[in-house]
């Protein structure tokens, strides 16, 4: 059970740097293309809509091929995405935003079939969340070896480290690739129902609500890790470097987060209750970026921004052992990716909605004061589910 959480973190990591890299490099980046850094919420926006879409068809790899060599495929995607980002070209990032997003689609629903194999139900929110640190991970390394890169040897040197650690990471799963897969389908066809999943999951209300609620949890999320170091290099007049440090913040009480409220999740057995309560301290997170300004000290916008990443960044890990916990058995990896096909709706129009928000007020600050309300509809959304699940006397699925 430890080398397959160990290998799913190594290659949630190495997968989610290739997304990370972007937005920490965004002001960078923007000033050789000649546009606005705003814009990388247009980029996370096409990343994560090409996500959405191929999210229907992860049954059919992770079945057919098994979830070692889908993870295999989608850490490809991500060394090809990182060549054509090389290019600085518009069309190139393009390329390299579609093949992040195909990447995406497979990456945490295959992790999630392994993990759901080889794990035991008393201990299984702790251990999905522990897995999803993965993200946080990428998302702090990028943020604290990404701009230092940039400074010293341009951007195209974070893209080359990230492509490098993709690279190995592939080939280092195709030494447990044969035992990790022996449960795959080789007749399994693409014909085979991809929308399976969503079906599943709007069958199911526990399944439906939670689901539901991730759109708008990712929708925050995305928006604070894609436009926090741009806010305050524009708005807060902090450095580059300054900035990616409290990013990395953010990130770190993710990580923090994610493992204790797995733990936490377990010893309490109210998975939605603590959701409940993380949404809640999304809104008022959200709200208290109103007031950041220039003349706040650095260690009380470290403190609100480190609150705000174990919340909003410290979710995941409850959301996708909930969604594994109510599946139907043998219909894990389907279900999830069904779940994330609201997942990746949230990170789809949130950057792009906030960017267009943005233009419209002006402020970072005051937009992202406007998140409290998308947070306060992942909170009812979590309450539904809470609801259903008291209705159906908390009937776990998967376990019968």
């Amino acid at each position: 059970m430890v080398a397959v959480v160990v290998a799913n973190i190594i290659a949630q990591v190495a997968s989610v740097t290739g997304i990370a890299v972007f937005p920490v490099i965004a002001p960078e980046l923007a000033a050789e293309l000649g546009v606005a850094p705003s814009l990388i919420g247009y980029q996370m926006s096409l990343l994560y809509g090409t996500a959405l879409l191929g999210s229907p068809f992860l049954s059919f790899m992770i079945t057919r091929w098994g979830a070692c060599r889908t993870s295999q495929v989608g850490l490809g995607f991500c060394v090809v995405a990182m060549a054509l980002g090389l290019t600085a070209n518009l069309w190139g990032l393009a390329a390299t935003s579609v093949l992040l997003g195909m990447a995406m689609s497979i990456m945490t629903p295959a992790s999630a079939h392994l993990l759901f194999r080889f794990t035991s139900p008393k201990n299984r929110n702790f251990i999905f969340s522990v897995k999803q640190t993965g993200v946080p991970i990428g998302w702090t390394l990028m943020a604290l070896v990404a701009p230092p890169i940039t400074v010293a040897f341009g951007w195209r040197w974070a893209l080359l480290v990230v492509l490098m650690v993709a690279l190995a990471t592939m080939l280092a799963l195709q030494s447990v690739r044969t035992r990790w897969d022996d449960d795959r389908y080789t007749r399994t066809t693409v014909q085979q129902r991809p929308f399976d999943g969503l079906r599943l999951v709007w069958r199911y209300p526990v399944l439906r609500w939670v689901s539901a609620s991730s759109l708008f949890l990712t929708f925050v999320q995305l928006c604070l890790s894609t436009f926090a170091v741009t806010m305050l290099v524009e708005e807060a007049g902090y450095s580059l470097v300054a900035a990616g440090f409290i990013l990395s913040l953010v990130q770190a009480s993710g990580i923090a987060g994610r493992v204790m409220w797995g733990w936490v999740a377990d010893r309490t057995g109210d998975c939605l209750g603590l959701l409940g309560k993380l949404c809640m301290t999304m809104v008022a997170c959200c709200a208290a970026m109103v007031f950041l300004w220039p003349s706040w000290p650095a260690g009380l916008t470290g403190f609100v921004f480190m609150i705000f990443g174990a919340s909003a960044v410290g979710w995941n890990g409850l959301f996708l052992a909930e969604v594994a916990r109510c599946s139907p058995r043998g219909l894990v990896s389907v279900a999830t990716g069904g779940a994330m096909v609201w997942n990746f709706a949230g990170i789809l129009i949130g950057p792009a909605l906030f960017a267009a928000a943005y233009r419209l007020i002006g402020s970072y600050a005051w937009t992202y004061g406007l998140l409290s309300v998308i947070a306060a509809g992942g909170l009812c959304m979590v309450l539904l589910a809470a609801a259903a699940a008291r209705r159906e006397g908390a009937v776990v699925i998967s376990d019968k």
